[in-house]
């Protein structure tokens, strides 16, 4: 893939604005901790079949020599290994596995990255942030039945993280990145994730489930999305991918569709409109695996379904989670 020209500030040998960037994530201290988390969270080996424990016999070493690579440009991404996973729902989805090293480098790079990007991400947002997570989502969607916005639009996006353009996430990343190395590992990342090659007209597209760092570039990329309908007043709660629009009547309803159908497709994404529907809190609707009926929201904990009545209880939504 040819690389654009970059400005004489961005060129190798330059010294460009945030030139420390690469050097927090390859500082030792952060890439202890993305070991650590790597580790913690186990996970399969990649194609190379080095696996978390043999990685773990003399990590220090490997992780030292990463950084090397990373500093005298010799670092490339290793192959994926793919593998298939059932949905909670029915289906496949693809799992994209890179190497131990490589998500060890990719978690180091999210920890810096994660707090200079999520302060600019919007509260409608709740998916793989910071102190935000499914319970919150959930409690935002009963705040608006509470305010009497019974209608809403249950919508899903075609294919999302599989459609990712890589040239508008490029731009979005090169307005918050300032480190051309960053950027630079990062589009080695996306080229090497991407799962289906290149897409009507030459673009690339999609990005991996599987890298550590594919939902905070989907967070980045649907926030587009989000001030495009928020700025408009439209109630929104999204969790990565997955998102409720809420409205005080069915006719309100069928015109936030079209404003978030004409939001995605200017990000080349479109609804699945068999996913996609308008519906009730009276009919009743799932969201994030939590079953939303009336005044009611119902889940499974342990094995067993948990119904609660009302306004959001937070000793039950502590045990509410979301398999993606």
């Amino acid at each position: 893939m040819t690389q654009p020209i970059l400005p004489t500030s961005q060129r190798p040998g330059a010294a460009p604005p945030g030139a420390a960037l690469l050097g927090r994530i390859l500082a030792r201290d952060n890439l202890m901790d993305a070991w650590d988390a790597v580790a913690a969270n186990a996970g399969m080996a990649g194609a190379d079949r080095l696996s978390i424990t043999r990685f773990a016999r003399n990590w220090e070493e490997r992780v030292t020599a990463l950084a090397d690579e990373v500093r005298s440009g010799r670092y490339r991404p290793g192959r994926l290994r793919v593998r298939f996973i059932p949905k909670p729902a029915g289906g496949q989805r693809r799992i994209s596995i890179p190497t131990v090293a490589d998500r060890v480098l990719q978690r180091a790079t999210l920890q810096v990255l994660l707090p200079r990007l999520d302060r600019k991400f919007l509260s409608c947002s709740y998916g793989y942030r910071p102190r935000r997570g499914v319970a919150q989502a959930v409690a935002a969607v009963i705040r608006y039945r509470d305010r009497g916005l019974r209608w809403l639009v249950d919508a899903d996006i075609d294919d999302c993280f599989g459609s990712l353009d890589h040239e508008v996430l490029t731009r979005l990343l090169e307005a918050e990145v300032p480190d051309w190395r960053v950027l630079h590992l990062m589009r080695r990342w996306l080229e090497a994730g991407a799962p289906g090659g290149a897409h009507e007209g030459g673009a690339r597209r999609g990005i991996a489930l599987g890298m550590p760092l594919s939902p905070l570039w989907c967070n980045l990329y649907l926030h587009e999305m989000d001030w495009t309908l928020v700025r408009k007043h439209w109630p929104l709660v999204r969790y990565a991918d997955d998102f409720v629009i809420l409205a005080g009547s069915r006719a309100a309803a069928e015109h936030a569709v079209e404003v978030a159908a004409a939001a995605l497709g200017g990000l080349g994404l479109r609804l699945e409109p068999a996913k996609t529907r308008i519906t009730s809190f009276s009919d009743g609707f799932e969201f994030l695996g939590v079953r939303f009926q009336g005044d009611e929201y119902t889940f499974t904990w342990q094995e067993k379904r948990i119904t609660v009545q009302g306004e959001f209880n937070w000793l039950w939504g502590q045990h509410i989670s979301y398999e993606y």
